[in-house]
């Protein structure tokens, strides 16, 4: 047998396999690299422990003590002492009697450490700072009623601000509140995120004036005003603006579960351009979504523009005494001169809401909205109307599904048009409504607006009712 024609082959295996097992360890090599570098964490600058009963601050690098003494003085020695850092709070409850204002280029960081405090961080005038790892917590084992416009953290003329994975509970107030001083004041690029927000008695995250680019996204609100203390209680919320000051902009609440409001919002908004609400799960809230525009001095120079509720999951409690209707979109509060201009609802899931509403009442609501579209819903267990148009103009409802309504009033309604007082244009396109509505269409016009001011499209299975009565019912 001719050897050279058997160590040939031999001689390529041999090649593949050492390629192979070459190729092999390189991957593994790199991937033990990548590990580690992502286990690599922050070194401290400045420790705080708790010793006895005494608190420190304490110079990492030297184990130089900078302060002893108490919790809150510690803490603020330690932010004092350093222009850029990184300061560990360890493990350890800590009482915070007055704000410790935190500067520019600085990171906190909790290891298992609790504050506990009215009042605990401000961010005020800075750029730069990460705040995480902490659980705050009111001074009590309750909150009480809300009594002052103050947060655990609060903010104010900031921006590039990163707070996550904390926890915030048994609060009065705010969880975290990004607040205005002045007209001089602006927050932005301020991401909350991964946060939980637990059993508190007025609002999770509050956006103030004149802020622009936040991100709220995949927190945790849970068991708001439970105690039923305050009128009004939110998951998250934007402020009123007024005259004097810009309204805010690019606001982004997306990925947020909300759970057990049974006073009031699950998501609230009274003053935003470009807002944009998607992918929330809102479970049991008596209002779970409403953006509407209304001011503190009740003047309307404007109108808000964009809004986008897409893609979230809604489902309401019709055994609670109060549960509201689902999606509120409500333009400026003077006589429909200054309507929310291009608002877009799609891809929502909106379940049992509303079981007492027989005004304002629908899945999704929309009073003095121009250029809207309302586009793919399903919409179920409603109380009364599926959607409720009241001055509403250039509106698209196109391929929504609407069933098992429940009776509140009659007739219940798939679809509402009211409080049309001039030429308004509205196409009802490719929905689908089963047999629980009485009527799949009813429309309710002022008596001089006649039926060619309003197209309604695509209607050959419909029939128009009593036009000149001013209230029309559109039935199959």
């Amino acid at each position: 047998m001719n050897r050279t024609k058997i160590g040939l082959p031999l001689l390529i295996l041999l090649i593949v396999i050492m390629l192979y097992f070459a190729y092999t360890y390189g991957i593994v090599e790199e991937e033990k690299e990548i590990d580690i570098e992502e286990e690599i964490e922050t070194v401290p600058d400045i420790i705080i422990e708790q010793r006895g009963a005494q608190t420190y601050a304490i110079e990492n690098e030297t184990q130089a003590v900078i302060y002893q003494g108490d919790d809150t003085s510690a803490i603020r020695a330690a932010v004092k002492s350093i222009s850029q850092g990184t300061i560990l709070v360890r493990e350890g409850t800590y009482t915070i009697t007055s704000p410790i204002v935190v500067g520019s280029n600085t990171q906190l960081i909790g290891d298992n450490s609790i504050l506990t405090g009215h009042r605990i961080f401000r961010v005020y005038d800075a750029s730069n700072v990460r705040i995480a790892g902490f659980e705050f917590r009111g001074p009590g084992e309750e909150y009480v009623r809300h009594t002052g416009s103050y947060g655990l953290v609060q903010v104010a003329h900031s921006n590039n601000l990163l707070i996550e994975d904390n926890t915030f509970s048994k609060f009065s107030n705010y969880g975290i509140y990004l607040s205005t001083r002045s007209t001089s004041d602006y927050n932005e690029e301020i991401s909350i995120r991964n946060n939980q927000f637990l059993d508190y008695g007025y609002c999770g995250v509050m956006v103030g004036k004149q802020a622009s680019s936040i991100y709220i996204e995949d927190n945790l609100f849970r068991d708001i005003n439970t105690l039923k203390l305050n009128t009004n209680s939110y998951g998250t919320a934007v402020a009123k603006g007024s005259n004097e000051y810009r309204y805010s902009e690019y606001i982004y609440i997306r990925n947020n579960i909300i759970e057990n409001n049974p006073m009031w919002e699950g998501i609230d908004s009274h003053g935003s351009n470009h807002l944009y609400i998607e992918n929330n799960r809102i479970i049991d809230c008596r209002i779970p979504i409403s953006v509407s525009h209304i001011t503190e001095d009740n003047i309307y120079p404007e109108s808000l523009h964009d809004v986008s509720i897409t893609g979230n999951y809604i489902d309401g409690n019709l055994d609670a005494a109060k549960q509201d209707s689902g999606i509120y979109v409500i333009g400026g509060r003077n006589g429909g001169e200054t309507p929310y201009i291009n608002v877009t609802l799609k891809d929502n899931v909106i379940k049992e809401v509303n079981n007492w509403l027989y005004g304002d009442d629908g899945a999704i609501v929309l009073q003095n909205v121009d250029k809207a579209l309302i586009y793919n819903n399903s919409i179920s267990d409603v109380g009364g109307t599926g959607i409720n148009l009241e001055n509403a103009n250039n509106v698209l409802v196109q391929k929504n599904q609407i069933k098992d309504l429940v009776t509140i009033s009659e007739p219940r309604s798939a679809i509402s048009v009211s409080h049309v007082t001039k030429d308004y244009e509205i196409d009802i396109e490719d929905n689908f409504v089963d047999l629980s509505a009485d009527c799949k269409i009813h429309f309710e016009a002022s008596p001089e607006v006649s039926e060619k001011e309003v197209c309604i499209v695509d209607l050959s299975d419909f029939s128009l009712s009593d036009i000149d009565t001013g209230a029309q019912n559109i039935l199959i």
